[in-house]
């Protein structure tokens, strides 16, 4: 372990009271990689889904939502128009929606990467075209702050602005086109947009700041990885550093935590402000920590995802309780009708994706997996056209809707990336972290290796994982054992391992020279867990929740003649697969106190039937709060 290596989770919030501040270095690298082997996700385009479960879901996103959501961009498009000197009819974009056009663009470069269209290509190669029109000679490119005659980067609108949530969703964007296809003038558009943001910045004149919405931070990094210019990875580090320091004229009576600003990094001890705006800064300030190996990144990384998993975080993985400025409310401040805007989820996987490439446990992708099915996938509707802008976990007679603001464009972007999570790979190792059916291919240049998985998860957890190589090669094999899961076994070739090689960071660990058609069965099995809330979480004191494997269920009132449940205190819970039902799932089957037959169904099938009350969090008789031994928990099965 490096001397900045990772340090107990419950240690980290009173280290960073008295961790003292470092001084600004904007450009100087500290640890590199710290001695390890790179870490990355496959391209998206090397993971072919075919399974029962996700497979049939991207068909809906490539052959529902991508059509549906063109009818979205006629803002974003008119306004590209005009920058480019056309006349256009209607009302043009704002300050924030290019992002979504931008958003909806990465959408479409995953679908192409998986599935290649010509006719969707052009018509993004079509408003490629209209990107390069638009761009000012020095590279600056938001057609809103072009077409309304605003100041780029205004000094005085700076925190009120989105020009950096823009450019960094259009470089995003541009990454996976290029990914996806091999043109590059999208690329060259965002790299000479990137290119005059750190001259207006870290330039010979230039003038310290940051966008109030933090998203740039991040795509400058994954930027600096395909294109390894320095300028890029150091601008992503100013842009942190400077929060906290009176560098941003604030535009209103907003509270500077909203934008991350209210103390310098290495003093924040919690994730606080606007949700979405942090969960994509912590993302960055992880990013960094992955690719300079800066201790203080990386302990604050650590500080923040404990702030969130350990004390903010709801069972479904949706995060931002407050309505107001739509925000993380206090340590395990959690009402069941709190916010939790789908950003915020989305943003969520960003952030543990990251932390697992750093950390290279499986926690993080234990709350990637939580969040993925169940907070991300209910906020959008089986059908793919509607949304949800806000999850709450009680919820009252509210219609999914096409509320464009800006998560509808960021479910589909985020959804379209599943086998980007569910693998990572090393020069030496192959981690499986999420188990979709279908195969990855891993881009080794030597000896390259796929895998080809079958299983029905999340509906049970039998999964088989079988190599296809043209030469053996030795490598390890990394396979997640979810916290869920209390009693795993594994055969590699027909042979049981006994005992099963689980290591301190939640992966069995099998390393051997593989060969074509070595085998690999997983099972772990999915009992019916009654889960309880850390005892400070008041609005679930006296109450359960279900959850079996990775999914939560919840109860609508449509299922269970209204709402008003109550469990007894030794309720039984029974199976049953419905095919037949909201695109097939398994629902839980059980009886109230007062002898009511119940139905539960998985938290992100919710509202997608009629309107109806829902709640996931019910009472049951006699159930108290457990005040021992909580550390490092925020939910956990009652035993």
């Amino acid at each position: 372990m490096t001397a900045c290596g990772h340090i107990s989770k419950v240690m980290l919030t009173g280290l960073a009271a008295i961790i003292t501040m470092s001084p600004v270095l904007l450009s100087a690298d500290r640890a590199g990689e710290s001695g390890k082997a790179k870490i990355m996700p496959p391209p998206v385009g090397n993971v072919q889904v075919e399974d029962a479960f996700w497979a049939p879901r991207l068909k809906v996103y490539r052959e529902k939502t991508i059509p549906h959501s063109w009818n979205y961009m006629g803002w974003e498009i008119r306004a590209l128009k005009a920058a480019n000197g056309l006349k256009v009819d209607g009302d043009l974009n704002n300050t924030w929606g290019e992002a979504n056009l931008y958003k909806f663009m990465e959408t479409c470069a995953y679908s192409l990467a998986m599935h290649p269209d010509e006719q969707l290509e052009k018509r993004i190669d079509e408003i490629i075209e209209l990107l390069s029109g638009a761009q000012q000679p020095d590279g600056y490119l938001h057609a809103y702050v072009t077409n309304a005659g605003k100041t780029p980067w205004d000094p005085a609108f700076l925190d009120g602005s989105h020009d950096g949530y823009v450019l960094g969703h259009m470089i995003e964007a541009a990454l996976e086109y290029d990914a996806a296809t091999g043109k590059k003038t999208f690329l060259a558009i965002a790299q000479k947009a990137a290119d005059q943001a750190y001259e207006h910045f870290l330039g010979p004149n230039g003038v310290p700041g940051f966008c109030g919405h933090a998203e740039l931070e991040m795509a400058l990094v994954e930027l600096y990885r395909a294109v390894p210019n320095k300028r890029y990875l150091d601008l992503s580090r100013a842009f942190v550093e400077w929060r906290g320091r009176g560098k941003v004229k604030p535009f209103s009576e907003t509270p500077r935590a909203y934008f991350q600003d209210e103390v310098p990094l290495r003093r924040q001890t919690a994730l606080d402000g606007h949700a979405v705006r942090a969960v994509f800064f912590a993302a960055g300030v992880a990013d960094i920590a992955l690719e300079t190996g800066d201790c203080d990144y990386r302990l604050a990384a650590n500080r923040f995802w404990d702030s969130v998993t350990l004390r903010r975080m709801y069972i479904t993985g949706s995060a931002g309780a407050r309505e107001e400025h739509e925000a993380f409310g206090e340590d395990y401040e959690l009402p069941n009708d709190g916010y939790c805007e789908s950003c915020a989820a989305c943003g969520m996987l960003d952030f543990a994706q990251r932390m697992f490439m750093l950390e290279r446990t499986s926690q993080p992708i234990d709350v990637l997996e939580r969040t993925l099915y169940n907070a991300v996938l209910h906020g959008i509707s089986l059908d793919g056209t509607t949304t949800y802008y806000r999850n709450p976990l009680s919820d009252r007679d509210r219609p999914r809707d096409n509320c464009w603001v800006c998560c509808p464009p960021n479910l589909s972007r985020t959804l379209f990336q599943v086998g980007r999570y569910a693998y990572a790979f090393t020069n030496e190792d192959i981690y499986v972290n999420l188990f979709v059916g279908g195969s990855c291919t891993i881009p080794w240049k030597k000896d390259p290796v796929s895998l080809h998985v079958s299983t029905d998860y999340p509906w049970n957890g039998d999964i088989e994982i079988r190599v296809a190589a043209e030469a053996p090669r030795q490598f390890a094999l990394h396979l997640r054992i979810p916290e869920w899961c209390r009693d795993a076994g594994i055969m590699l070739n027909g042979r049981q391992m006994t005992p099963l090689p689980l290591t301190d960071a939640g992966y069995v660990r099998i390393e051997r020279p593989w060969k074509n058609h070595d085998t690999v069965k997983l099972t772990l099995p999915m009992p019916v867990m009654k889960m309880q809330a850390h005892p400070a979480v008041q609005s679930c004191a006296g109450k359960i929740a279900l959850q079996r494997g990775p999914l939560v269920y919840g109860f609508e009132g449509i299922d269970n003649e209204g709402i008003d449940l109550h469990l007894a205190a030794n309720s039984r819970f029974d199976t049953e697969h419905r095919p037949d039902m909201l695109g097939g799932v398994t629902v839980l089957r059980t009886r109230s106190k007062d002898g009511r037959d119940l139905t539960a169904i998985p938290f992100y099938a919710l509202a997608n039937r009629q309107n109806s009350t829902q709640e996931v969090w019910v009472r049951q008789e006699g159930a108290r709060p457990d005040t021992r031994w909580w550390l490092a928990k925020l939910y956990r099965p009652i035993e």
